[in-house]
């Protein structure tokens, strides 16, 4: 397991830019994290950011791209108390492909 801060990916072309630029200006919703839902990561966060295990929230973004054939989204953390956001990661989903009968 890390336990130092993460950087945040790279994009590599125009739409995955679009997508962490719409990220960075808070267009996002949280998909897990607070006192119901904790994060394995929370300590670590806490850790390297400050904040409470509880204020930490794993987001996603609202907008996806279909990039190469697979579902593009971001995903990062935010302390809903001071609403840092850390950890910027390009979250790449492919379709699944059918078995083959034989």
């Amino acid at each position: 397991m890390s336990t130092g801060a993460i950087p945040d990916d790279i994009p590599t072309n125009l739409q995955e830019q679009l997508l962490l630029q719409d990220a960075k200006v808070g267009n996002g919703r949280a998909i897990q994290g607070g006192i119901d839902e904790p994060l394995g990561d929370a300590p670590r966060l806490v850790a390297n950011y400050g904040g409470l295990p509880e204020d930490w929230y794993k987001m996603t973004s609202n907008q996806a791209f279909i990039i190469n054939g697979s579902s593009v989204q971001v995903h990062w953390f935010r302390n809903l108390q001071t609403l840092q956001d850390v950890e910027f990661k390009f979250k790449r989903q492919y379709p699944k492909t059918a078995s083959k009968n034989q």
